[in-house]
């Protein structure tokens, strides 16, 4: 029953929200309100529903600004229809081509206390702006950050399991130095910030190439004094199976390229303004979780494509230390290593024989340290040294969650 009447409440809200809106002077929609930027551009089959779900929100103290990137179907005009419905939504042109640039228009024509975002094909959460600004309002904190899940043929499901670590409980001014597992959560639409913040951190995506995100995140974490993570998800996150959403796109030459050289910049910004272990964790993460996303796509792969991902890994793979390889799960370590060692063929074959498939291997226990047998263990043709078939935490955990099941 209460799942049946969870759209009629959405709709109560939205309205009473118009009208509570419509009766505060746009000039005066500061104080306690958010602004909400939302960059689109050919999504007229999802802005409806991405709009509704910020509009339904129970903080209904909020401006939504559409930056239109020069859409070619319907988009402007459904927005359109949106704006002579609510004075909350404005619609502002734009013809950039890049969603960075974008995001930094809206942020412009922003008045709000607070600052978020949401792509346009994306569903924000019932009940998260009321959530996050109320974490900031209690703590004090710079910013918020909430978990998302994934939203595929119309249904929900669990996001990466590394994002659900990072949320498995609220926490409240905490802070990149004391909870560096964080960083896992770098997408913008799943934050709040403080308007002062932002400005003062002098934040901005960088415009032009793909995932901008990471160097904004890795700014705001490395400047932010407090930080408040909640344990609930915020954002739904569209699965388009045109692949057309950028995150998607893992076997696009020029995606791989920018995967790896926002890594390395976000490296950059870390290693400059936070500390030596903050900058490791996150070189860990990347590897352990971004890297090996992309290099999984490596059968899909041209070979321009392929030596993107060989170039990129490169770049981060080297300035690893043996304590940030001890965390990266081994059966990327062994694709990594036959990659970098320029071995094509022995990486596809490694992937075919089953080794992104961790608990088809045996797990074995050397001078006391586990290891795990995956493909080309003990070959010395193929030359992996065996450093690079140590177990991480994480399988280990798998191992032994499956001793037990």
């Amino acid at each position: 029953m209460k799942g049946a009447l969870a759209p009629i409440a959405a709709v109560v809200r939205r309205n009473r929200g118009r009208r509570a809106g419509a009766a505060i002077p746009v000039a005066e929609r500061t104080s306690g309100w958010i602004s909400v930027v939302m960059p689109v551009h050919d999504v007229a089959d999802y802005v409806d529903a991405s709009i509704r779900s910020v509009l339904s929100q129970g903080y209904w103290r909020l401006e939504l600004i559409v930056v239109d990137d020069a859409s070619e179907d319907a988009t402007r005009d459904r927005v359109r229809r949106w704006v002579e419905r609510d004075s909350r939504v404005r619609l502002v042109d734009a013809s950039f081509g890049d969603v960075n640039a974008a995001r930094n228009l809206g942020v412009s024509h922003g008045k709000g206390e607070y600052l978020a975002f949401l792509d346009g094909d994306d569903l924000m959460l019932a009940g998260a702006l009321r959530d996050l600004v109320e974490a900031l309002q209690a703590s004090g904190s710079d910013f918020a950050v909430g978990s998302y899940d994934r939203l595929v043929d119309g249904r929900r499901t669990p996001p990466a399991f590394w994002i659900d670590e990072a949320h498995e409980t609220d926490r409240r001014r905490t802070s990149v130095v004391q909870f560096a597992q964080i960083m896992v959560n770098a997408v913008q639409w799943t934050k709040v910030y403080r308007r002062s913040f932002w400005d003062s951190a002098g934040l901005a995506f960088p415009e032009g190439g793909h995932f901008q995100d990471q160097l904004v995140s890795a700014r705001a974490y490395a400047r932010a004094e407090r930080i408040d993570v909640l344990r609930r998800a915020v954002v739904s996150w569209r699965i388009r199976h045109d692949g057309s959403s950028m995150t998607q796109q893992g076997v696009n030459t020029a995606q791989i390229r920018d995967r790896f050289a926002t890594a390395v910049r976000a490296l950059e910004v870390l290693s400059r303004e936070s500390t030596p272990e903050v900058c490791e964790a996150r070189r860990a993460q990347f590897l352990g979780y971004d890297a090996a996303v992309a290099t999984a796509e490596l059968p899909r792969m041209s070979h321009d494509a392929y030596a993107a991902l060989r170039s990129g890994l490169a770049s981060l793979a080297p300035e690893a230390n043996e304590p940030v390889w001890n965390v990266v799960p081994a059966e990327y370590k062994v694709l990594f290593d036959l990659i970098l060692r320029d071995d094509h063929e022995r990486a596809l074959q490694y992937i075919a024989r089953g080794g992104l498939d961790l608990l088809q291997h045996d797990l074995v226990e050397i001078d006391g340290v586990q290891y795990v047998q995956m493909p080309y263990w003990g070959d010395e043709a193929a030359g992996v040294p065996l450093v690079r078939f140590r177990a991480a935490p994480r399988e280990l955990r798998a191992f032994a969650a499956a001793s037990v099941s």
